[in-house]
Order: structure tokens, then sequence, then C-alpha cells
């Protein structure tokens, strides 16, 4: 007598066979600029965007999948939930037990990261009765356990905070240090003053994305040589690359007088803010951003010079975007925005983004008029008058009066201009950083929502 087993066919699908039939990958992360982090309709990082890159080439898309920590990503690539997880991980010796990592994409050390009273410190015992926090289920959990002489006796671990909030409590002293990714911390510190990377825990280290260790033999193939073309056509450097297009230069103590406004002024106009921004079809971080700048959230701001209400504006910009009180608070963002979309559409179309914003931005505080005299300034020194990192280092030439005869419209203070236009910019990725936060996960111990 014959007897059969039958087999499923949908058991026996490798990880690649399934992604195929889905048409999409399903990357799970955290939010990092370096992997994923989607600030208005731009999705900044290297890791997802190298990634986007290979299911491009593949007619495939990427589904990105965000957790609020390691223990719930690592959950869902057991279940099959995702089949890749990112967030700039480190290669440790534990992950690599039980999960395969792609070939390397990056590579970071493990530094200690604390704040002004200990920035001298120079052996890791100094921290032992001092106050710290690190992220549960990370490499630096993973670390401590190999810090044989380090015995700290307050020091707690966390599923529920990022690197980003917990170097913003050493920075305001909340803690004493953490441990935290130097390529990451190296990021940071363009955003939070006053944090110090005094000791290096641990040499450096490969990043990578990582999958399940059975049936995932075919995906790891085709991502490991996507990956090792991407080093070798010089893409992978220019995503990296690309991020400094979202690291601004700005003083330190712009940042701290910020936090302390995002506590305390914030919470009083943030669901106007978020009105008038979602009726007007415009990303609430640089609105909240730009009326920062103006007013620094002050409903009844004035300067010497007449300009009024959140957004600032002069009498003839509010007449012309029909704005009746400028000092009322809906109608002041709403005018702003308007005027921003205004210098916005004066610039030539062939101007791609992210210049076109830097650009209206910088219209918006000194004048299309003086915008324009920088930008020939810029093309007749050969230089590309549509690349704002270009334009920007001519803008302060418009303070020069030797020049004035060389300028249409005259002296105007674009060095003013250059630093407007990098506060907005520091202070749209805080909003971003905020508003990401704030948004739910979306898995949950029952899975994909």
């Amino acid at each position: 007598m014959l007897t059969f087993s039958i087999i499923s066919p949908w058991v026996m699908r490798s990880t690649w066979d399934l992604i195929q039939k889905r048409g999409e990958i399903l990357y799970g992360t955290r939010t990092s600029l370096l992997s994923y982090f989607k600030s208005g309709e731009t999705i900044i990082g290297y890791e997802y965007q190298l990634l986007k890159a290979f299911a491009d080439e593949n007619n495939l898309i990427v589904k990105p999948i965000l957790f609020n920590n390691n223990g719930d990503m690592f959950d869902a690539l057991d279940t099959g939930a995702i089949d890749v997880a990112g967030g700039h991980l480190t290669i440790t010796k534990q992950r690599a037990e039980k999960y395969q990592f792609t070939d390397p994409i990056s590579e970071t050390a493990i530094d200690l990261v604390t704040h002004f009273n200990h920035r001298n410190a120079q052996d890791i015992r100094e921290f032992e009765d001092k106050s710290g926090m690190l992220i549960a289920n990370s490499s630096y959990a993973e670390l401590l356990d190999e810090l044989d002489g380090f015995k700290p006796v307050d020091l707690v671990t966390s599923n529920d905070i990022s690197l980003f909030e917990l170097i913003r409590k050493v920075n305001s002293k909340d803690i004493d240090y953490t441990f935290g990714d130097s390529e990451i911390i190296n990021i940071y510190q363009y955003f939070i003053p006053g944090i110090y990377q005094t000791i290096q825990l641990s040499e450096p280290k490969d990043t990578a994305m990582l999958m399940r260790k059975y049936r995932s033999s075919e995906l790891k193939l085709n991502l490991d040589q996507f990956i090792e073309k991407a080093k070798t056509s010089g893409l992978l450097q220019q995503l990296k690359d690309e991020i400094l297009l979202h690291l601004p230069d700005i003083d330190s103590a712009n940042t701290v007088t910020f936090f302390d406004k995002l506590q305390t002024t914030w919470p009083e106009i943030e669901d106007l803010v978020y009105e008038v921004a979602d009726k007007y079809q415009f990303d609430r971080a640089l609105l909240a951003a730009i009326s920062y700048q103006e007013s620094h959230w002050e409903i009844d701001a004035e300067s010497f010079t007449g300009v009024k209400g959140l957004m600032m504006l002069t009498a003839s910009a509010a007449k012309d975007m029909n704005i009746e009180d400028r000092t009322d608070p809906r109608q002041s963002l709403a005018g702003g925005v308007k005027y921003f979309r205004h210098m916005k559409r004066k610039m030539p179309e062939r101007i791609a983004e992210p210049h076109r914003t830097f650009f209206a931005l910088a219209a918006y505080n000194v004048g299309f008029g003086h915008l324009e005299d920088a930008r020939i300034l810029t093309q007749r020194a050969g230089m590309d008058p549509d690349n704002w990192f270009e334009v920007e280092s001519f803008l302060p030439k418009l303070n020069n009066p030797s020049i004035a005869h060389e300028l249409r419209y005259g002296n105007a203070d674009g060095a003013t201009a250059v630093i407007y236009v990098n506060n907005i910019m520091t202070y749209q990725q805080l909003m971003n950083w905020k508003i990401n936060k704030e948004q739910k996960s979306e898995y949950t111990t029952n899975g994909i929502l």
C-alpha cells in the first residue's frame, strides 16, 4: 500500500519567493537619519534608499514598517511579519547566532556619551556611581555584558526610548551618560549641543541589514550582490553624502532655546499650527519651524521694523496675501504659508528640491530681488545659481557696500538670510523627530496594523 505525504508549497517557499509573489519587501526599522526618517514627503536615510534602489532594480516596492523598539522588530522578523530588519544595526555575536546579515553597508563604534560636567572623563569606571540609561535589546546593552570591570549602580535599560531622546536627557542632565552609535551621535551633534563622546567603548564594527537565519539564503545572495555593486559604483557613498544636505550649521545656543520653547510655548499653539498646515496641505514640521524662527511661537510678537505676528508678516506682505489681521495667529500662519508659496512659485522651474525650498525660505527673509542678486553673483563666479549650497556663500556679499553698484536691488542682509535658512532646516528636523515619535508604531504584539 502506497502512502503519500503532502507538503504545502507555501511552507517550502523561500523568503525571496514570497517577496516576488507579494511584489514588495517588508522593511522593519526604527527612526534614524541614517536608516529611515520621514521629512514631509522626503525620506532620508541611506539604508532605506539603498534598499529602495535594490527593489527598483527587481521591480519591487519597499514597504517600511516602523517600530518603537528593537525587541518588537526582532519579534516581527521571527514571525515573518517583515523580511528585513534595519535601523543601522551593528553585527554582534548574539545577533549572528540567531540571524544572518547582509554584507556590511557601514561601520561604527560604540561611544560613551555624557554632558559638560564629565567631559574630561577617561575611564568608564568614573561613571559607576552616575545615572545612566541604555536602549534595551540594543548592541549597547549587549556590550554592557562584556565590560567586566564596569559595575554601575544606577543604570537602567528601556524599550520605550530612542537614542535621540537619550541624548536629549544627557544634554539636559536628566541622566549623566548613555552609550551610543558613534556614526549616529556624529549626526545628532548637529542638532543637540552640550554632548561629549568621551570614551570609545568598542572597536569599529560593521553595520548591516538583518534577515531570518533560514529560508533567506536567496534574499541574502541578491542583496549582497547589489550592495557590492553599490559600493563599486559609488552609489552607496552617494547616498551617504546626501545626508549632508540635511545637516545645517546652527549656533548651539539656538537649539537650547528651541527645546525650552518646545516644552513651554509650543503646546499652546500646536493644534493651531497643525490645523492650518493640514488645511493648506503644507508640511507640518516646516510650518512649525518657520513660525518658530520668525516669532519663537509668540502670537503677539512685533519687531522694531513693524513686522508682526507668528509669521512676522510686513503690512505689505499681509495685504498682498489678502490677510486682514496679521496679528491674528490663524491669519498670520495662513499668510505665511501663502507668502512662502508665492516666493517658491517665482523660482525658475528648473530648480529642484531641496534647493527650491531653501531659496524660497531665503526670499521669505531677505526678499526675492536680493536673492536674485546673490544668484547672479554666483553665476558670474562660474558657479551654479540653482544650487543653494553654492549661492549661500554669495548671499553675505550683499552686506558689502563696495559692491552695491553691481547689485540691481542694492545692499541687503544676506548673511542673516543664510542663518535664517540653516536655522529653519534644523528646527524642521527637530520637529520631524517629535512628529515621528508621536506617530504610532505600525506594529503591535498582534502583528502589523
